[in-house]
């Protein structure tokens, strides 16, 4: 398909690709198709997905409604050329509002030619377009607002059946980057630059837990031997002390010191011990 004009209508921006075909003659093609239109697309899509038949119904009301509004309920478009048929329905289209949320978006509609000849002929499956779009633009953008929200970029294409639409969107923030981050690489949209930065910020903060964890390891360790030399040195000073007895120039040993020397060295060993366990090995 070849698509040749292009409009584009600012604050939001929507723009419509229209087919190179569009003549100003009717052509034969379009006879023919007026010939063997027997069922509108939108009563085989019903019948064919009945589950989605209330949503589409809705849709072809709302399409109506705005049909209404403008004051072409009756009109008959079987035989206007295809550029009056494609200047006709943008028309209508442009009487749509977006939500006010959504002035950032940018619109990119296709149709085919298929699909233009369609619309043409079958009222049902214009009104279904069009009440497409009033669902599609009254949707609130929940990021609107947030600072850095630049809007998104939106995709429809339409053929000659209600199966054949299909749509994207994708944020313009993933395309152009945040022009504020400090990151080397600019190439690199928002969203990755955010990942890094995140990353970044745990990396940091492992680092620092690490350093506290060690240095209140190395505090421990320090108390610990700090308790052990002051336990050793009250052993030493109770064992060196009340153990001789000195009369006159001569001094011999006092058993009675010796003995009581012996058992607290005995019973602070024990607490040693059982105090070693409870502290835990400190590495």
């Amino acid at each position: 398909m070849n698509l040749a004009t292009t409009t584009i209508i600012k604050q939001p921006t929507t723009i419509y690709k229209t087919s190179a075909t569009g003549s100003s003659k009717k052509t034969q093609s379009s006879n023919n198709f007026k010939d063997t239109l027997t069922e509108s697309v939108v009563d085989t899509f019903k019948r064919r997905h009945p589950d989605r038949a209330s949503h589409v119904d809705q849709q072809v009301r709302d399409g109506k409604a705005v049909r209404d509004r403008n004051g072409v309920a009756g009109l008959s478009t079987e035989d206007m050329t295809m550029e009056e048929y494609q200047a006709y329905f943008y028309a209508l289209l442009d009487t749509i509002p977006y939500d006010s949320t959504r002035v950032n978006d940018t619109s990119i509609i296709t149709i085919s030619d298929e699909g233009w000849e369609q619309m043409r002929k079958d009222p049902d499956y214009e009104a279904w377009i069009l009440g497409y779009f009033v669902e599609d633009r009254a949707v609130r953008n929940p990021f609107f607002g947030w600072g850095n929200d630049a809007g998104s970029i939106i995709t429809e294409h339409f053929g000659a059946s209600i199966e054949e639409h299909h749509g994207e969107g994708f944020s313009k923030a993933a395309l152009k980057g945040n022009s504020d981050d400090d990151d080397e690489d600019d190439e690199e949209n928002w969203w990755i630059k955010r990942h890094k930065r995140m990353k970044k910020l745990m990396r940091e903060q492992v680092e620092r837990s690490m350093k506290k964890d060690a240095a209140q390891k190395a505090a421990a360790k320090e108390e610990y031997a700090r308790q052990q030399y002051i336990s050793s040195q009250r052993q030493h000073n109770f064992l060196t002390s009340d153990t001789t007895i000195v009369t006159g120039d001569t001094a011999k040993p006092n058993p009675e010191g010796l003995a009581a020397s012996m058992a607290t060295a005995a019973y602070i060993n024990t607490l040693d011990l059982f105090g070693s366990g409870a502290v835990g090995d400190v590495h």
